[in-house]
């Protein structure tokens, strides 16, 4: 993936109007992507308008009684807790609540360019009048998981111009849809949060990951792979942070801190407090905590599944093996672990390094003058 390079200034250009159209928001790596792709083109003299769904998801059907209890329990902690529990709580961007969905046009101002940024929310912009602008979809997964796979399929046929944040998804749409035309504007790194700071190894040999409940997070894949590397190191330890409790099937290694919700100013802490960063992921739409691992000086061990493909270089910052391949992350993961102090703290800053790439503000650049452009056919 090559450099962004801002061959344009935005002062040369008239600012655009731009609706970002979001589902109902949470503490997800893609909502906050969100907000920071559209804070960048707010830096660049844009008017920006955040809409999202602000009402309370209905509960599901008490039947589900496992789903059932953990919604009502969420909803205990979410009226309880002092905790950020979204990701568009604030904003240099313009937030537009809106109460219930669908986001219809009459909740949109006038644009430049309207960008959905989910599946749901490709169908709601379907039929809205030319006045919102060109019709744009912001693709930051394969999300055939998230509603009926044909109905989220058809939303990436529409004729909308498509924005990937990956090089796979870039490659996914001419293949799986035809469409040769996305354009590539990768994630960045919010650098006043995760920045390099000079460290050397832990004094206790220490991995990170994020727990996902989902089965393509793949927890199971790390936690065998971690039990694999404590029979060789008996004192390894494990900082992990997630959203969801942890499930009582995904047993946890030995030496386990898990960090449930922590927040925003812990993440950065967390990261810096590991040896070597897990993305165990069957299939990944980008990544952001390895991303934002490898900004801290972590060398990351990732499986070959999409986003993380773009930001480890294996051997160089890091090492990427073969999905689910529990036996591959262990020997990666030891070979991080047994490097020398001055091996491992080459490789941490090459990790850094190697990741200062991802640059909101170029990806911001490349995403002005792409709209500038169509608007001018």
């Amino acid at each position: 993936m090559g450099i962004v390079s801002e061959n344009s200034h935005a002062e040369e250009i008239k600012p655009l109007i731009i609706n970002w159209i979001n589902p109902r928001p949470g503490m997800a790596g893609g909502v906050k992507s969100n907000r920071l792709i559209a804070e960048a083109m707010v830096r660049r003299g844009h008017q920006v308008n955040i809409l999202y769904v602000d009402g309370l998801a209905p509960p599901p059907p008490y039947w589900r009684l496992r789903t059932y209890l953990r919604y009502w329990l969420n909803r205990v902690e979410s009226t309880s807790s002092n905790k950020q529990k979204h990701h568009f709580e604030s904003s240099t961007a313009n937030l537009l609540p809106v109460p219930h969905k669908p986001i219809l046009a009459e909740h949109a101002p006038d644009a430049d360019v309207t960008i959905a940024t989910w599946w749901e929310t490709a169908n709601w912009i379907k039929d809205w009048p030319a006045s919102k602008g060109i019709k744009a979809y912001f693709i930051r997964h394969h999300e055939l998981h998230g509603g009926d796979p044909d109905m989220v399929a058809k939303t990436y046929r529409l004729p909308y111009k498509k924005f990937v944040i990956a090089n796979w998804l870039k490659v996914l749409m001419k293949e799986s849809y035809d469409d040769d035309n996305a354009v590539l504007i990768p994630n960045g790194v919010d650098w006043l949060q995760f920045n390099y700071q000079p460290r050397s190894k832990q004094p206790v040999p220490t991995v990170g990951m994020l727990y996902g409940i989902v089965e393509w997070k793949g927890a199971q894949t790390a936690f065998d792979a971690i039990r694999l590397a404590q029979k060789r190191m008996p004192n390894l330890k494990v900082i992990c942070f997630g959203s969801q409790p942890l499930r009582p099937e995904h047993k946890p290694p030995a030496n386990f801190q898990y960090y449930y919700r922590p927040t925003q100013k812990q993440i950065p802490e967390l990261y810096r407090q590991t040896d070597c960063w897990l993305m165990p992921s069957t299939l990944e739409g980008f990544g952001m905590p390895g991303l934002e691992a490898a900004a801290c000086g972590c060398p990351v061990v990732s499986t070959r599944c999409g986003g993380p493909e773009d930001y480890v270089k294996d051997g160089h910052n890091g090492y990427l093996v073969d999905v689910g391949n529990v036996q591959g992350m262990y020997k990666r993961l030891t070979d991080v672990l047994n490097l020398n102090v001055d091996e491992w703290l080459a490789m941490s800053v090459a990790s850094a390094e190697y990741v200062k790439r991802f640059d909101w503000d170029m990806s911001a650049a490349l995403l002005e003058s792409t709209i500038v452009k169509d608007l001018t056919i």
